[in-house]
């Protein structure tokens, strides 16, 4: 029997901070072992090119020249920004959207369509590599939107619904 008294771990909720903690560092992960795979396992990319392509966002080309140093800078900033994600999503959810933390798989579809477009289509074209948008090649794309919709968002939203109402 439940009850609001009942304090074991499966029944009590989490606080933000831990919903933060936890789904940043898990969509932190699920992007990047996605990444690593598919571009150093399917596109044949170099694995440390993968971290060095987020510092990239930072410091430019040069970071494909810094070695495991530009890539422990890259695995830095892209948990950096899976936190901020996440920060984003459980304050909504927890101070402003209930109804995020009511329906976490819709939230997190509908999460992980806006974190991917907005990466790609708003802060890529404005980093110091100025990627421009691009659809090609769609196996990329595709692929892309789908662990961001039901890998990454999944764990930010699944995160936040665990959470108490604010009070």
């Amino acid at each position: 029997m439940n009850s609001t008294t009942d304090l074991s771990p499966r029944s009590a909720p989490w606080s933000p901070l831990k919903a933060i903690l936890v789904g940043g560092f898990l969509a932190g992960l699920a992007d990047m072992t996605y990444a690593i795979v598919w571009f150093s396992g399917v596109k044949h990319v170099p694995a440390i090119r993968v971290p060095q392509s987020v510092a990239g966002g930072l410091i430019g080309k040069s970071s494909f020249d810094g070695g495991a140093a530009t890539a422990i800078l890259g695995l830095g900033l892209h948990w950096l920004i899976a936190f901020i994600w996440t920060t984003i999503f459980v304050v909504a959810a927890v101070r402003f959207l209930p109804a995020l933390r009511r329906t976490p798989f819709l939230s997190g579809l509908a999460y992980g369509a806006w974190i991917y477009f907005f990466m790609y289509w708003v802060v890529l074209p404005l980093d110091a590599m100025h990627t421009q948008p691009h659809i090609h090649p769609l196996d990329t794309w595709l692929t892309g939107l789908a662990v961001h919709m039901f890998a990454i968002a999944q764990a930010i939203s699944w995160s936040a619904a665990k959470t108490a109402p604010a009070g």
